[in-house]
């Protein structure tokens, strides 16, 4: 059986409505790609007015469940990539698992897919 990680997204795309529509839009498509296990909207508890407690969501922000292994996690990273030269989508995607945090924002496309490789060869030492 497989190892899972849960992976932490974060869409930025400037203000709350665009990040929102960002993330929106991607979360649909990470629903189709195979690599990915599930694919949510994070949530943050919070408190509302005459309740207890509530969760709120998290503008931008998602959780990938997907193989734990590093040539997974380069895959998704190549497609964030990609995701972010496609004509109307804008901003930048930060990407968690574990300790580990990588940023693609407005690098040249080389310059992404040299920072997505560096992330995974760390990956592939631990």
């Amino acid at each position: 059986m497989e190892t899972t990680t849960v992976a932490r997204v974060i869409v930025a795309a400037g203000d709350p409505h665009a990040t929102d529509q960002a993330t929106q839009k991607l979360l649909k498509e990470l629903h189709e790609l195979r690599e990915v296990i599930a694919v949510e909207q994070a949530t943050v508890a919070g408190t509302t007015e005459g309740a207890r407690s509530a969760e709120a969501i998290a503008v931008g922000t998602m959780l990938l469940t997907l193989a734990a292994t590093p040539e997974v996690i380069g895959g998704v990273l190549t497609y964030l990539s990609g995701w972010l030269r496609r004509p109307g989508n804008r901003g930048s995607i930060r990407f968690r698992v574990g300790d580990r945090e990588i940023e693609l924002s407005d690098a040249t496309p080389a310059e992404r897919q040299k920072i997505i490789e560096a992330f995974v060869r760390e990956l592939r030492r631990r």
